[in-house]
């Protein structure tokens, strides 16, 4: 018997997690800038990185084997498919439904299986993306002057707040203060948030001042910085991913891109990348 050539070999993957809601997460996040999404999969875990068309903004995901309930992967395989209608599928699963998901590629068959348990069964199949050329973009190798550490949903409130008048927003921190300045100005007038870590007597209700949710908790700045970002890509980001994260790291330097880091799971790592706005 002979053994089979590289082209009838099947390549097999499976994740299989306790709940829906991770999947919905990341399925939503990738759709922010693609709508087909090419992953690679390899026996320590499961990785998607994508820049948007016009190539404004990356999102790098790395989910770890260990982030699974149930992981098998022996040998790298990448795997395309159509990021919307993937989400459509986790949307009918319920919450807290056992979610497994498995890829067969071989000659004949190229095919994702999800299978999702909870008060009754229900089994899909997608037929994969062929792939092709695509080639990963690079992680941006930066050093940035500022971060922070943002509640999710306090980032979003405040993003909110200046899309009252403005859709960019400007960040600004001064070195050796715990404040950040949050801005956005059009012609119709001008929108500025202050937060400051030092400041727990605004009066806030108590639970945004316990919860992580609506904290900030950290504000380090080596320098001076200032920069403008569109917000329509951070709030899509940002709104995907706070069901399934508490906090969030934001990195920036004047004239920068934006860096936000998302951790899921405890060991599930999102980061999405946001070039600035250049005016004249």
């Amino acid at each position: 018997m002979t053994s089979k050539s590289v082209a009838e070999q099947e390549l097999h993957f499976l994740a299989v997690t306790k709940t829906s809601e991770i999947w919905r997460s990341i399925s939503s996040a990738i759709m922010t800038i693609v709508d087909e999404a090419y992953f690679e999969a390899g026996p320590k875990g499961l990785g998607f990185r994508s820049m948007d068309p016009s190539h404004i903004a990356l999102i790098d995901i790395s989910w770890p084997d260990i982030a699974f309930e149930k992981y098998e992967c022996t040998s790298t395989i990448k795997f395309g498919l159509k990021i919307s209608d993937f989400a459509k599928i986790m949307k009918r699963a319920n919450p807290n439904d056992l979610v497994e998901v498995n890829a067969n590629i071989k000659a004949s068959d190229n095919s994702l299986n999800i299978k999702t348990t909870g008060g009754y069964i229900r089994n899909y199949k997608m037929n994969l993306l062929t792939f092709g050329n695509e080639k990963s973009s690079p992680l941006p190798k930066l050093t940035f002057d500022s971060k922070m550490i943002i509640g999710a949903y306090t980032l979003d409130k405040i993003m909110a707040d200046i899309q009252v008048i403005a859709n960019n927003m400007t960040i600004e921190t001064i070195a050796g203060k715990s404040a950040v300045t949050f801005s956005g100005n059009t012609d119709n007038g001008d929108a500025i948030i202050m937060v400051d870590t030092t400041n727990h007597n605004d009066g806030s209700d108590r639970k945004e001042k316990e919860d992580p949710l609506y904290t900030v908790q950290e504000v380090i700045v080596k320098e001076n910085c200032k920069s403008a970002y569109n917000m329509d890509y951070i709030s899509k980001i940002v709104r995907a991913l706070a069901p399934s994260c508490d906090t969030i790291t934001l990195e920036y330097s004047s004239k920068k891109p934006l860096r936000l880091e998302f951790v899921l799971l405890n060991t599930l790592k999102v980061q999405f990348f946001l070039a600035p706005r250049i005016d004249n």
